[in-house]
């Protein structure tokens, strides 16, 4: 069983890193949600707009933040230039319960809580980044793939508000 468990994340870890290594996510050919381990979506917001809808629609969904981390912020203090990215730590209750409840179900705690990055680019675009939860429900046990599923359809409808107007 562990040997299954530690499988099943070097598995996730090598298709995220085959992701990443695909080229920038929104320049991207369209594939099937599969085969695109990482979503990203266009805000029609400036960036500090789009921070402050995505607050406030997480609150509104009954989600919490549980932390954010500004990775510009930080890296500026090491002496690098870069354009704003913060990256969300989101949860809701409903979901993670269901998951760290059960003890063969723990391990999948490495990718809690959900992961939502708002960045900028150069050009002045925002975008909304984050896993693609429905692309790893399959390879998880059932009941876990329908928490994650369930999950990530709340998160979709949370960003849909968010980049909307």
């Amino acid at each position: 069983m562990v040997k299954a468990k530690g499988a099943l994340l070097a598995l996730l870890v090598v298709a995220f890193s085959l992701a990443l290594a695909q080229g920038n996510p929104q320049t991207q050919t369209p594939q099937t949600p599969q085969m695109q381990m990482i979503l990203v979506t266009e805000s029609s917001k400036p960036f500090a707009q789009t921070v402050e809808a995505f607050k406030a629609e997480v609150k509104a969904a009954g989600w919490s933040i549980l932390n954010y981390h500004n990775m510009a912020g930080v890296l500026s203090e090491k002496g690098y230039t870069l354009h704003p990215v913060l990256i969300f730590d989101v949860c809701s209750g409903r979901y993670s319960a269901r998951i760290l409840a059960k003890d063969e179900y723990r391990p999948i705690s490495a990718f809690m809580p959900c992961r939502v990055s708002i960045y900028q680019t150069s050009d002045g675009k925002v975008f909304v980044s984050r896993m693609n939860a429905a692309a790893f429900a399959p390879m998880m046990p059932k009941e876990v793939a329908e928490i994650m599923t369930a999950s990530a359809k709340e998160i979709e409808a949370i960003i849909a508000k968010v980049v909307a107007k």
